[in-house]
């Protein structure tokens, strides 16, 4: 837009010499003002005409990518399967913290009563020792498989978004499409730029169109 304001100053600029050429040469009298008031809007009409064209030359829309995946059906689907797994996997390492935990409730009661050796007692914990390690080394693992999941699962959806931006401009109506998602870089935006509702209903569909197909 910044080529179309050079322009737009350069043409008002001709436009103010203009009325001042006219106002100079010609009588003050009410049909010159009038003749000076015609070309004058004729001058602007030019000016905004030339706006117009450089706006239309430069079309600009965005897309709220937050909103698009949050309502994007495909993206239900695989956020609700993914929380399935995580819930699935808590689950196990719950069940092995449990076990574990009693294990040890029962070595502090054999130890506390004497009911073990200190033999076994010493063998026993460096026992308990080591599943403690190991069970946190799983739980490190797990969480870095979901986080890694989560984050395929976050590119995918990104790709599709781009797919679906990419087929609906394929007719080039947009020159730029950007991503006004939180935190995005752009600070300021009309709503009539916004074409994440048109987006959405388009990779809904096409996804519905994926599914009737199975």
């Amino acid at each position: 837009m910044k080529n179309g304001n050079i322009i737009v100053n350069i043409i008002f600029g001709i436009a103010i010499l203009i009325l001042f050429v006219l106002y100079v040469q010609k009588p003050s009298t009410e049909n010159k003002k009038e003749t000076v008031a015609q070309e004058t809007a004729a001058v602007l009409d030019t000016i905004f005409a030339d706006e117009e064209m450089v706006e239309a030359n430069f079309p600009i829309a965005y897309v709220v990518v937050d909103s698009v995946m949050q309502n994007y059906l495909f993206f239900k689907k695989l956020e609700k399967q993914l929380q399935n797994l995580v819930s699935a996997e808590e689950s196990k390492l719950q069940k092995k913290a449990d076990a574990f935990q009693k294990d040890v409730q029962d070595f502090q009661y054999q130890v506390e009563n004497r009911i073990i050796t200190t033999a076994d007692a010493q063998a026993k914990q460096a026992e308990l020792e080591k599943r403690q390690q190991n069970l946190y080394m799983e739980q490190q693992q797990k969480q870095q498989e979901l986080a890694t999941k989560e984050q395929k699962l976050q590119e995918q959806l990104i790709d599709s978004v781009n797919a679906c931006i990419r087929f609906y401009n394929a007719d080039g109506k947009y020159k730029i499409i950007l991503n006004n998602a939180y935190q995005s870089s752009v600070l300021y935006a009309e709503e009539q730029l916004n074409i994440t509702n048109d987006i959405l209903k388009v990779m809904n569909a096409r996804y519905n169109a994926s599914q009737a197909k199975k």
